[in-house]
């Protein structure tokens, strides 16, 4: 298994909204379902059961049809956390999906539009992944209009493997074991921000001082048990 820091690098403007209501601004945290079925689909993979759609042919609308953002034992990256403060492009949308605003004059044609605010290109998120030898590609499309984005490593070692430590990324509490931290409400589902996790893997990124800590899911967090963990040296 490899580990890595990821960096996303935006080409286009990304936008998504937690309730995706009139008026949407886009969270500065992007969730690990976004992240890894982005990269499922540039591998070409279709995950059972968890297309990347919202409908509400599964009980209600806004439900997301997928349970978690675990959808494959060959990778997993952890939700990203945006670099420095972000820079808000706002646009006027048109479109008839429920909850957009209604604008226009009695008598007139009614103009459906509504304001959004995306996150302006050069933006940069980061996390940290763990994956089998793969072919990973450089370029993902992330958010409701698929937006370009380049995706960087930053190579690690492994040091040890630890348990209930506070980890340097958000986390997906569906996937890996909280004991602690704040909620990020966002969608499809909360993350957690300064978690305090059980399964914990200490890295240090090459060319870096000090070292870092990340949450294993809870699916491979025996992962120690099957195989050591090498010095990654995943190329994009």
């Amino acid at each position: 298994m490899k580990i890595f820091r990821y960096t996303l690098n935006l080409l286009d403007p990304l936008f998504y909204s937690k309730e995706g209501l009139g008026g949407a601004v886009t969270p500065r945290y992007i969730h690990a379902t976004a992240i890894n079925l982005a990269i499922a689909y540039s591998l070409n993979l279709e995950p059972e059961n968890q297309p990347y759609i919202i409908s509400a042919k599964n009980g209600g609308r806004n439900m997301p049809r997928y349970e978690n953002s675990f959808i494959s034992h060959d990778f997993y990256f952890t939700p990203a956390r945006m670099k420095g403060n972000p820079i808000y492009i706002p646009e006027i949308v048109k479109g008839e999906l429920d909850g957009f605003v209604r604008k226009g004059y009695p008598g007139a044609e009614i103009l459906r539009a509504s304001h959004i605010f995306s996150i302006a290109p050069e933006s940069q998120f980061v996390g940290y992944g763990i994956s089998k030898e793969i072919e990973l590609h450089s370029i993902i499309r992330l958010g409701s209009f698929r937006g370009k984005a380049k995706v960087e490593i930053n190579n690690a070692k492994f040091v040890r493997v630890t348990q209930n430590l506070l980890v340097n990324h958000p986390v997906d509490p569906l996937v890996s074991e909280v004991n602690r931290g704040i909620m990020v409400n966002m969608f499809p589902y909360p993350i957690i921000e300064n978690a305090v996790c059980k399964h914990c893997i200490e890295i240090r990124i090459e060319g870096e001082r000090f070292t870092k800590t990340i949450c294993l899911p809870q699916e491979i967090s025996d992962i120690k048990k099957e195989e050591p963990i090498k010095e990654s040296a995943i190329i994009f």
